[in-house]
């Protein structure tokens, strides 16, 4: 019987500093275990794009104490990635259709939406091209769920959970 094994649990600021030494302690781990290499190679990317998410989106709230987490996990048969951070209320509704677009389509519409979100011209200062999410569907072949939490009238907390199956 295979026991829920944490690999990284991180709660605080996230930085471009704290980016590198989280993953390279998530290389360190799934270079030591035992496991295919295309797994691993998964699990390091959706984690990537994960952590790049949080520190590109992360909204800071004056009013509440509330940091961003990434947590790596190994459970039965699948590593479960959860990322959680703040973000602005205003920004829920573009975001969880992004999410519901994402969690359902087929790989050749994701991908087709990876193509045209690249040749987009309004690539948005510092918030990336808003590849994060495709990405991290067709990596995990769009097996992830995903919450917001409302905290006040201005931000909510959004949770993603990707699952990577062994």
């Amino acid at each position: 019987m295979s026991e829920n094994k944490i690999i990284l649990r991180y709660q605080g600021p996230i930085e471009f500093k704290t980016t590198e030494i989280l993953l390279q302690k998530v290389k360190n781990d799934l270079e030591k275990n035992a496991i295919n290499k295309v797994i691993k190679k998964r699990v390091y990317n959706i984690m990537v794009e994960c952590i790049e998410n949080v520190l590109k989106h992360h909204e800071v709230d004056p009013c509440t104490k509330i940091h961003p987490y990434i947590i790596l996990e190994k459970f039965r048969n699948q590593y479960l990635i959860t990322a959680g951070n703040l973000i602005s209320n205003d920004e829920v509704s573009v975001l969880k259709q992004k999410l519901y677009d994402a969690k359902h389509k087929d790989k050749a519409s994701l991908l087709k939406m990876y193509e045209n979100q690249i040749n987009k011209e309004n690539i948005l200062l510092n918030k990336g091209a808003g590849l994060g999410i495709i990405t991290i569907a067709l990596k995990a072949n769009s097996n992830f769920d995903y919450s917001f939490s409302p905290v006040n009238k201005q931000s909510s907390i959004y949770e993603l959970k990707v699952s990577i199956p062994f």
